[in-house]
């Protein structure tokens, strides 16, 4: 209660203890009490789409009627799209030449970059650039450097390499291709800019909140610092510093030491567990302990009702076929007698989980389920953030509709919703009605087309031909190529292309697997899978059973060059069980030696380690 009532405050908590739960609480206290007034906003961010999806569906839950005064979304897309408004308010110096590219620099690319430019580089710099690691370049060198109106002649080393990496990228005849953090700098410059811009943005948004605190970048922290200050913004931060497992990717080491420096020295601390039965929370505590010696035990207020099994095993293999096969043999069963979904359980690895892939799905077949890998590629994207984008979701949606003849209510509900949200009308009965009455003319269209193209007939159309050909269908129906549409689901065409892509990619891949219409949005969302992940793509998700797989010396390789970082990823992989936690290891992959201290600290928990083959 302290912390909702509070002002600029930093929240720290464990795994389970219900940080968005808490977010979405403030935010209704925040709107229902009026202070938060209308037409004033309050902006939350996050740093997973999923996570900021999650965090307005709560409030959604709670207060519908003032939704609309909470905008949710990522760091990324809210810097982005001040860029994609407002690029005209840019300098002179910084004047955009063209449409731009988004791009993922490669770590390769980085390290020719940084030799070219020594090389290049009046003598008195070549030293100190050849000194900058690549890994950290665009994270701590670019990130951290505020543009300046009208660009100086460098000074250092640094700053003449930061200079030229804009110079080719951005400040070029071509159309400027950026990163992320660029578009964050571009950002920040642009509101530093135009005081009227600063003015709105402040006014618009007295209160935001920012989710997962520990992972917030240099470039991050130093536009959330400039573009809402203090004295013109009560900020809500929360997180967990033992899971600060974006170090790699620039996140700051000290975020909330600085954050009550710069804001407020105002801190909670949640201490009880929503998620974790107690013995896997008493196990998470002994790992908390190694990363921050003050932590305070959690109380779990999960009532368990998993008896006679050991809730935390450590299984050791001689190959990975069989650590697959039991692996699979083991879900099959506990299927089998509990009754729970495929979706309750998780693969999680720390890496490499591509590797891993073949064995499990192999196994898992012979057991009649299958394996669903969230981190392959699809397109440009990764499966598990295609499952999860709102645009994609509504494809797959429409479809589901036009395949059965009813009996999928909230589909529809879904469906009109996401389609209300891009009419620009006056009343909300008006785009009720309109959106029912188009929806419902669509369809009819769609299962004529449907039934002319089966796809079970042998010398018919190929499935890329037929994924091509219904992607256009619903790309054409909900009309992305204008502006209402690119507001709602993206904020250039750019993106929603990219959208696109990834979903008839998709999609050609569920009509391979399938014989009817009715079956393909079930095989693209393959709901009935076992998913696996990644430790970073589980973050903030948890599940009933969870395989730590191959805690091992393949996967975990980087673990004595950095241990502090790679025990805060183990803690979060650790954390996403609700009852039940099997790591596994093989000797094909390596030996435990690596890790030892891990697994002495699972032994002096009095977790059983068990030899299988």
């Amino acid at each position: 209660m302290e912390a909702l009532f509070a002002g600029s405050a930093a929240v720290t908590a464990g795994p389970g203890a219900g940080k968005t739960e808490f977010l979405a609480q403030r935010a209704s206290f925040l709107l229902e009490t009026g202070t938060c007034r209308a037409p004033q906003k309050i902006l939350a961010i996050s740093f997973k789409k999923d996570a900021a999806r999650n965090l307005r569906e709560r409030l959604n839950e709670r207060v519908p009627e003032q939704v609309d005064r909470f905008a949710s979304m990522t760091f990324d897309a809210f810097t982005k799209s001040i860029v994609d408004r407002f690029r005209t308010l840019l300098p002179p110096a910084w004047a955009m030449t063209g449409e731009y590219r988004i791009s993922f620099p490669n770590r390769r690319e980085i390290e020719n970059f940084l030799s070219d430019t020594a090389r290049a580089a009046p003598e008195e710099f070549r030293s100190e650039i050849f000194g900058i690691a690549p890994a950290k370049f665009l994270s701590d060198v670019v990130g951290p450097a505020p543009l300046q109106p009208v660009p100086q002649d460098p000074t250092t080393g640094t700053e003449y390499a930061i200079s030229e990496w804009w110079n080719q990228k951005y400040r070029r005849d071509r159309a400027p291709v950026v990163d992320f953090i660029m578009l964050n700098r571009l950002a920040e410059l642009i509101v530093r800019s135009s005081p009227q811009l600063q003015q709105a943005l402040r006014v618009t948004y007295p209160f935001v909140f920012v989710d997962e605190f520990q992972d917030t970048t240099y470039a991050q922290y130093t536009f959330l610092a400039s573009v809402f200050p203090p004295a013109s913004t009560t900020v809500t931060v929360v997180g967990d510093d033992k899971q600060r497992i974006m170090g790699w990717a620039g996140a700051l080491p000290n975020a909330f030491a600085q954050f009550a420096v710069d804001y407020a020295d105002t801190q909670f601390e949640l201490q009880q567990n929503f998620r974790s039965r107690q013995e896997l929370v008493d196990l998470q505590h002994r790992f908390a302990r190694r990363l921050k010696t003050s932590a305070v035990a959690q109380v779990s207020q999960v009532v368990s009702v998993e008896d006679g099994v050991a809730p935390v095993q450590a299984w050791d293999f001689s190959t990975t076929a069989l650590e697959a096969q039991t692996v699979a043999a083991w879900v099959a069963a506990d299927l089998e007698s509990s009754g729970r979904e495929p979706s309750q359980y998780a693969l999680i690895a720390r890496q490499q989980v591509a590797g891993l892939e073949p064995a499990l799905a192999a196994a898992f077949a012979e057991q009649g389920l299958s394996v669903r890998n969230d981190d392959a590629t699809v397109g440009v994207l990764k499966l598990g953030d295609v499952l999860k984008d709102e645009l994609i979701e509504l494809l797959v949606g429409l479809l589901r509709l036009g395949s059965s003849r009813g009996g999928e209510p909230e589909a529809w509900r879904s469906v009109t919703s996401s389609l209300q949200r891009a009419q620009p009308s006056s009343t909300a009965r008006e785009i009720g009605s309109k959106v029912d009455d188009e929806l419902s003319d669509f369809l009819t269209a769609l299962r004529v087309w449907l039934a002319e193209t089966p796809l079970n007939e042998r010398g018919g159309a190929d499935k890329d031909a037929i994924a091509e050909a219904l992607t256009g269908r619903l790309a054409g129906f909900l009309r992305l190529n204008e502006a209402a549409g690119k507001r709602v689901f993206a904020d250039r065409a750019a993106d929603i292309d990219e959208r696109l892509d990834a979903f008839k990619i998709r999609l050609t891949w569920a009509l391979q697997h399938v014989e009817d219409w009715a079956a393909v949005a079930v095989a693209f969302t393959d709901e009935a899978a076992v998913p696996l992940m990644t430790i970073h793509r589980s973050k903030g998700l948890e599940y009933h059973t969870v395989f730590f797989i191959g805690l091992d010396g393949d996967q975990w390789w980087a673990y004595t060059r950095d241990t502090v970082e790679s025990t805060m990823a183990f803690f979060v992989g650790m954390s996403r069980a609700a009852e039940r936690l099997i790591f596994t290891s093989c000797d094909q992959r390596g030996s435990r030696g690596q890790i030892a201290d891990l697994y002495r600290e699972l032994q002096s928990a009095g977790v059983p380690s068990i030899r299988i083959g």
